[in-house]
């Protein structure tokens, strides 16, 4: 009964906010006419983009009435957007122009309280918030939709430098004029206008940084300028960014543990139904990352009622990573010793296998355009309208740029699982394995990688009208259409060269292997060799190219010379080519209308914004595939098929359309207990859209025998998750730079999708005569209506599932102005969010199909000082243990996150009033961050990013 009611509160809200959907009839005529995606491409679009959002505070917190610098004035700023806004919102705001306190925007966004990171090779990449992952948190470019290199919805804040950012607001409830998708949160990242600014301002900053791990220090520099003309009606802005990073990761990582296993020889197996480690890999990671950005900004304000923003931002992004590893492979059948603990996980065991030498490589480079342009017209006081349009693009030009290599030695080695906060460790392994070059055998080899394009062009029209009446004092309505087209192309050397090798047939030429260490892992117990050989790996590819390698592996598996040769002659070697891809186009389309109502009850007063967003999205879906077309028994072996697929194996394109409709109502209401105290409640629906690479079209055909035929594939007709949401918050502001707030919240959301098996009818010929087999084998294979039909376990995404999610927040910030002398620059941020779900993991159940990923408590605290021209702060930033994959990896199990806390800290001093020298560092004391399995001694990852140090001078005018 309980839950009933709490429904029918929430309808009840639902229903005021429905009332406002009779200005929202207009979308379907906007639906009849779609945009082109490359209509604006060879356009410069617009600016200032704020005006189009929700009533909040200005966004770059520049008013006259602030007149604090450095970080007082970011809090100030953050808490005057929060206080002010109409629903409920957190913010972070730059210090000054080009100043941020981290190096990267995920890094500041983790501060506010119910947000957390994702990190690439130490660095934050994507956020979660409440819970909820980064596929469900819409990322905003000054208010507007912005292309993105992820395969997926999550928004990759790496590859925008801090420094070209001005403020970020995190709106955890929805407003009617906001873009759908953020069930988690919606995040507007904002960049300085000059017009705001209003006079001229120069800024540079170069620093040098320094890698303790790799121990190289490399260039970081950012430059602004800004000014007005013609008595303030002309701005121009340009600003430029440069980073470069030589990043050193230490790491070891298996590739998960695989379930019920029976380990030893199969005749007399040593154990069974146990959790066998499928192997261990001893890493060293150089990832040399570069940034380069810039923005440019004009407005034009011809007269007090109207101005005109063009704007643009480039921003090309590069992390060329190298492995150079240690791999032992733990074949469950070839085990010779082993033991296990109560949950029969493998704690130990001794193996004869091969010590795999292993060179690979990753490029992620990523080129991102935007452009945008802004008309806001404000004929009178009272009325504003806003006409935005923008076009992204994003690509990541990874495709046949990563590689895999192999070079193994026959070795028996032994292996123990970690304990405490230690490393699993291997040892054992045969005199000169490691050492001697003339050992190394020959294995796999291949190249791959994926081209990831996208581009967003967005229209938008808004209108805000203040009538001035009691009650009502603004009304606001407007249209978006949002085009989003999205494309996955792998690139990768023929899949049939891969595994030529495989099998360590041959001897590798001892000249390719030289001596290779890569330093300490620093981790509190275990042992692994840090010292082993390794090979240049275009060396290795031209070497099993050659006529001496190939002749080699034929007289070793007795096949006549020349069956190699041809191989590599039918697929060029190993050059790349392009394979089946996919492809997703995306329109949205949607008006809303909402009104803003104040008032007072008992003297109190209150406001309440209320309103609708009605969206209509259309789907296309392409992808390629092969057609199977029959199944042919196997001559000799009645446990397999043999696939027919149609036009000889030839790749077949398929599309598919779909759209689907909804309306998002919301409710946010203020009651100021106090002039310093307020009250907060929301009720709200809220979507996020299915993952991109879930709706292509795609199929590939798994196992085919007569009892098992299984098939994976995409699902263009899934739905949105839909959720509906209560908030509510108290906020208290006894000073300008002094919050205390605390927040409930609770998200119920239905239609997730989950990854399941159903069965599904494919048409075959039947020309083996199969039809016997569905008497033999369960029915897969069926004649109906005259027509056979093989009758597959399909895996694919679908809506499935429900979850509820509730949270707390706590947030306090605070300045001791109050103290005496030195000690009133001292002040306080700290924040803490706990988040419970009903849909947890159980440890205990094998194969389960459904839990929330990324549920988990965060803490965070800051402790600053600010007075006499010195600025200096330590932050602690901590995120408890949380499911991070539900089926990752080999025997698709789990994979955790252990507790991870990080301190980083900044000293600066104004050596002149326009010029600063600093120092800070990130990740102090070294954290390690430590992925598990099902239980906490399965250690899936334990990664070293090290410390990093930077030290520079800041020139502001």
């Amino acid at each position: 009964m309980q839950q009933v009611s709490k429904r029918r509160a929430l309808y009840t809200a639902y229903g005021l906010a429905s009332a406002m959907s009779v200005l929202i009839a207009v979308t379907p005529a906007l639906a009849q006419t779609p945009t082109s995606t490359d209509q604006t491409a060879g356009q410069l679009p617009p600016a200032d983009s704020t005006a189009v959002l929700p009533s909040q505070t200005a966004a770059d917190g520049v008013g006259e009435d602030i007149v604090v610098t450095g970080i007082r004035r970011s809090i100030e700023s953050s808490a005057a957007q929060k206080r002010d806004a109409a629903g409920i919102l957190d913010a972070i705001s730059s210090e000054d122009l080009g100043k941020f306190p981290d190096a990267n925007v995920a890094e500041s966004l983790q501060r506010i309280p119910g947000v957390a990171i994702d990190r690439s090779n130490g660095e934050g990449q994507s956020v979660t918030v409440r819970g909820l992952g980064p596929a469900f948190n819409t990322v905003l470019f000054n208010g507007r939709s912005f292309a993105s290199d992820n395969y997926n919805r999550a928004f990759s804040f790496d590859l925008i430098p801090a420094e070209l950012i001005s403020g970020a607001q995190v709106y955890k409830s929805t407003q009617a004029p906001l873009q759908g998708g953020g069930i988690g949160a919606t995040i507007n990242v904002q960049t300085p206008r000059p017009l705001a600014l209003k006079e001229f301002k120069a800024v540079f900053t170069g620093k040098a940084l320094y890698e303790k791990n790799s121990e190289k220090v490399t260039p970081q520099l950012f430059g602004l300028l800004s000014d007005t003309f013609a008595d303030g009606k002309l701005g121009l802005l340009a600003s430029l960014s440069y980073q470069k990073r030589i990043a050193s990761i230490r790491s070891i990582s298996t590739d998960g543990y695989l379930t019920n296993q029976s380990v030893g020889p199969n005749a007399a197996p040593l154990f069974t139904n146990v959790y066998a480690p499928r192997n261990q890999d001893v890493n060293q990671t150089r990832d040399e990352r570069t940034r380069l950005g810039a923005t440019v900004v004009a407005q034009y304000a011809p007269t007090d009622e109207l101005t005109f923003t063009v704007d643009g931002l480039y921003n090309r992004f590069k992390s060329d990573s190298t492995t150079r590893g240690l791999g032992s492979w733990f074949e469950p059948s070839s085990y010779t010793a082993a033991t296990i603990d109560e949950n029969r996980t493998i704690t130990s065991l001794t193996t004869n296998g091969n010590a795999d030498f292993i060179a690979s490589g990753a490029l992620r480079e990523t080129t991102t355009y935007e452009a945008g342009f802004n008309a806001e017209w404000r004929p009178t006081d009272t009325l504003r309208m806003v006409l935005d349009g923008t076009w992204s693009r994003a690509k990541n030009a990874g495709g046949g740029q990563s590689y895999f290599t192999v070079i193994g030695t026959p070795s028996q080695y032994s292996f123990t699982g970690a304990e405490g906060g230690g490393i699993p460790s291997t040892f054992g392994y045969g005199t000169g394995v490691l050492s001697n070059p003339a050992l190394g055998r020959t294995h796999i080899a291949g190249i791959n990688g994926n081209d990831v394009t996208e581009r967003v062009q967005e229209y938008r029209w808004n209108t805000e009208w203040k009538p001035g009446w009691n009650v009502v004092t603004a009304l606001r309505f407007g249209l978006t259409g949002t085009s989003r087209n999205k494309s996955n192309v792998p690139i990768t050397s023929d899949p049939n060269v891969g595994c030529v090798y495989c099998g360590y047939s041959t001897l590798a030429d001892a000249s390719l292997l030289s001596p290779f260490s890569i330093g300490s892992l620093g981790a509190k117990s275990g042992n692994v060799p840090t010292s082993f050989l390794t090979f240049d790996p275009g060396a290795y590819f031209n070497f099993l190219t050659s006529a001496a390698a190939t002749t080699a592996l034929d007289r070793a598996r007795n096949q006549p010379v020349g069956t190699t040769a041809a191989i590599f002659a039918a697929s060029n070697g190993y050059a790349v080519s392009r394979q089946p891809s996919a492809r997703v186009k995306e329109r949205v389309y949607a008006s809303y209308a909402d009104v803003d109502l104040e008032g007072e009850v008992a003297s109190l007063p209150w406001f309440i914004n209320v309103g609708a967003r009605y969206e209509y999205t259309e789907l296309v879906s392409a992808g390629q595939s092969l057609q199977l077309t029959d199944l042919i028994p196997v001559t000799g072996d009645p446990t397999t098929y043999t696939g027919v697929f149609a036009n000889n194996r030839q790749i077949i394109a398929v599309d598919q359309r779909s759209s689907y409709s909804n309306l998002l109502p919301n409710l946010n209401a203020r009651l100021s207990l106090t002039p310093t105290l307020q009250a907060r409640f929301a009720a709200y629906r809220t979507l996020t859209r299915p993952a991109i690479g879930d709706l292509a079209p795609t199929l590939d055909i798994g196992t085919l025998r007569p009892a098992t035929l299984t098939a994976t594939g995409g699902n263009p007709n899934l739905k949105p998750y839909r959720a509906d949401n209560l908030d509510l918050s108290v906020e208290w502001y006894p000073t300008r730079t002094t919050t205390l707030s605390a927040a409930i919240f609770q998200k119920t959301i239905d239609d997730f999708v989950v990854q399941t098996f159903e069965t599904e009818l494919f048409p075959i010929a039947n020309a083996g005569n199969s039809q016997g087999a569905r008497l033999s084998a369960g029915g897969l294979i069926e004649l109906i209506g005259g027509q056979y039909f093989g009758r597959f376990s399909v895996r694919r995404p679908r809506n499935a599932q429900s979850l509820r999610v509730r949270g707390l927040e706590l947030n306090l910030v605070h300045t001791l102005d109050w103290l005496p002398g030195v000690l009133s620059g001292f002040g306080v941020q700290a924040n803490a969010t706990f988040v419970k779900t009903n849909r947890e993991f159980d440890v205990d159940q094998i194969g389960q199909s459904f839990a929330a990923e990324g549920i988990g408590n965060s803490q965070n605290g800051t402790i600053f000082y600010e007075k006499y021209g010195i600025s200096a702060r330590i932050a602690y930033n901590r995120r408890e243990r949380f499911l991070q994959t539900l089926a990752g990896g080999p025997g698709n199990e789990p994979v955790f996150v252990r507790d991870y806390g990080q301190f980083d800290g900044s000293v600066a001093v104004n050596i002149t009033p326009y010029a600063q020298v600093f120092v800070e560092g990130t990740n102090l004391f070294n954290a390690k961050y430590i992925a598990t399995g099902r239980f906490d001694n399965q250690v899936l990852r334990y990664q070293n990013f090290g410390p990093r140090y930077d030290a520079g001078v800041r020139f502001s005018f």
